[in-house]
């Protein structure tokens, strides 16, 4: 049922015009609120990595919380091992640099990976392109937060 839902409203928000299309600014960062949230931050909480697969570039990077690189198939793994994950984002922010945006903001993490149980505040910093009319991230950075 929840990834219905989920599915239902990342096509909602895929569907809507983008900056190439005419769309107003706002309706863009509500749009890349929405994918961080829904299409990757819930994805991850319900290891949906078909959605999740959709957002990240096929390039994509992440530079993680310990400095080590991880790409688009470490990052589907990842998520796929955890027994359990769960984010509270508590900040979000969106700079548009045409059809480049740079999304900052504040998560709480917590959940169970390998066994071991994690608990972590997380300040991070998604990079986001429209590629053929579609948002896709192709970078990403995660430092804790004391």
């Amino acid at each position: 049922m929840w990834r219905g839902l989920l599915l239902t409203m990342l096509l909602a928000v895929l569907a809507s015009p983008g900056a190439g299309q005419g769309g107003d600014r706002r309706d863009i960062e509500s749009k890349l609120v929405a994918l961080e949230k829904v299409g990757k931050l819930q994805a991850i909480q319900l290891k949906d990595l078909k959605m999740l697969s959709e957002v990240l570039d096929e390039n994509y990077i992440l530079v993680d919380q310990d400095g080590s690189l991880l790409n688009k198939a470490q990052v589907l793994a990842y998520v796929q091992k955890a027994t359990s994950l769960q984010y509270f984002v508590s900040e979000m922010t969106v700079r548009l640099h045409g059809s480049t945006a740079i999304v900052t903001g504040v998560y709480r993490l917590s959940g169970v990976v390998a066994g071991r149980r994690i608990e972590q505040r997380i300040r991070f910093i998604d990079t986001w392109l429209e590629k053929e009319g579609k948002w896709v991230t192709i970078a990403g950075l995660s430092t804790p937060l004391t």
